[in-house]
């Protein structure tokens, strides 16, 4: 029930689900315009618990030199653990002491907490606030955290002070590749005042980099299982995958691109949520209400030209990311397609040895049936030599014949016989083929 509360204290549930430890480097950044003279630069790096105490003693920040417009970031420094860690961006590289007084320097709002512990959601919020630091002046404060699905996720807080032109951000879960990128970026800006959504903007070009890195990866190994299905089918060679490992791997490759267009789709919305709060920002203020300020509406003039262009840019990756989506979704349809010929070649496969099955039964069948018949004609007849061979049978036969004069009889019976077994043959056959079509009736 914490959208109930509308302060920037972190509840005590929520602050359970931040990790504190006192080692890691941490790195701040503090950039200042003034008109007529060149950004003032500013870094520290900081590491334990008493340079920490030392640089927030000092109250570097406060110095702002007159300038016009100040743009303070600290990049908490990336825990890194030997093995995946879902809660990676909730630990940070300090005490909890310590990590309150970073909160009221970089006035960190505590929404921030329960958007890095959703981590399985990617999320862009923002707010108005009064910090007690800044009477008079409602900051504008922005939250934004990349999924956890994929490694190197991160989460950026951001308050804005539209009197002073001062932004105050703190970047979470951010290693060294990425804090050198932003320090590269920020520094090298030609904005004449620093949007304090630059830094969200920033983090929705490093996520798309993130995305399609992967979305790329996950499209080669689908296509060569593509080719693997179908033009390579039955070739063996040294880097054949068997038939369980190919299934496995065809799973693994179908949910991790699944989530992969789940995962383009929610980001874009964010993307597309920053646009539109940046053309519903109050960069100018009605006239004769109670909040209108000449110099703050001067102030708020002068965002106008980096929000062109960050509003230009957002708009750049919505279209990106609807490209990036219809390429998923083609590489996933490429990959049922080849999974549906496999199935309609192996179906084919089968029922073409189904066919030899039953065309080798056929001929067997038709060879039993002559042997049957065979044995038909020659049983009766095998059976009669049988009978009238035994010993009780005494053929009178005159002397000096080879046989007898009854050899009649033989014939006779044998074919009384085998006219009886064919009869009753033909009859039994007749009548179990009306009971089966009287059954299929």
């Amino acid at each position: 029930m914490n959208w109930l509360r509308h302060d920037s204290d972190i509840s005590e549930g929520d602050m359970k689900t931040l990790f504190f430890q006192n080692h890691g480097t941490s790195r701040i950044l503090s950039l200042s315009k003034r008109s007529g003279f060149s950004t003032r630069e500013r870094f520290w790096n900081l590491s334990g618990e008493s340079e920490w105490q030392s640089w927030l003693n000092a109250g570097h920040l406060k110095d702002s030199n007159g300038a016009d417009s100040t743009l303070n970031v600290l990049f908490c420094g990336r825990v890194e653990k030997s093995g995946p860690d879902p809660l990676i961006v909730a630990r940070l590289p300090f005490p909890k002491h310590i990590f309150d007084q970073v909160r009221a320097e970089f006035r960190v709002h505590g929404s921030v907490a329960r958007v890095i512990n959703r981590n399985t959601r990617c999320t862009f919020m923002h707010m108005p606030y009064q910090y007690t630091e800044d009477s008079g002046d409602i900051a504008l404060v922005y939250n934004c955290r990349t999924a956890v699905t994929w490694p190197l996720d991160m989460a950026v807080s951001v308050s804005f002070s539209p009197k002073t032109l001062t932004t105050y951000a703190v970047v979470y879960g951010c290693d060294k590749k990425n804090a050198d990128l932003l320090m590269r970026k920020l520094t090298g800006t030609d904005h004449p005042v620093f949007h304090p959504m630059l830094l969200p903007t920033l983090l929705a070009d490093i996520e798309r980099e993130r995305q399609v890195g992967f979305l790329r990866e996950n499209s080669v190994k689908m296509d060569q299982l593509t080719v693997d299905l179908t033009i390579n089918k039955g070739i063996e060679g040294p880097d054949a995958i068997s038939q369980p490992n190919q299934s496995k791997q065809l799973i693994e490759l179908w949910q991790d691109m699944s989530y992969l267009k789940n995962g383009l789709k929610n980001w874009q919305r964010q993307i597309q949520k920053m646009a539109i709060h940046l053309e519903q920002s109050f960069d100018t203020m009605i006239q004769d209400s109670t909040c209108y300020d000449v110099d703050v509406q001067k102030s708020l003039e002068n965002l106008a030209v980096p929000r062109v262009r960050i509003q230009k840019r957002l708009e750049e990756l919505v279209d990106e990311y609807n490209e990036h989506i219809r390429d998923c979704a083609t590489v996933t349809e490429g990959l049922n397609l080849a999974m549906s010929m496999d199935t309609r070649t192996t179906n084919q496969e089968i029922a073409h040895s189904s066919l030899e099955v039953s065309t080798l039964a056929q001929k067997d069948g038709s060879l039993m049936k002559s042997i049957a018949i065979v044995s038909m004609f020659f049983l009766p007849a095998t059976f009669t030599s049988t009978f009238f061979s035994m010993d009780f049978f005494d053929w009178p036969k005159a002397a000096d014949a080879i046989g007898t004069g009854y050899i009649w009889v033989y014939f006779v019976v044998a074919t009384v016989l085998t006219l009886i077994t064919v009869g009753l043959f033909r009859f039994r056959g007749r009548r179990d083929d009306k009971a089966t079509e009287g059954s299929m009736v």
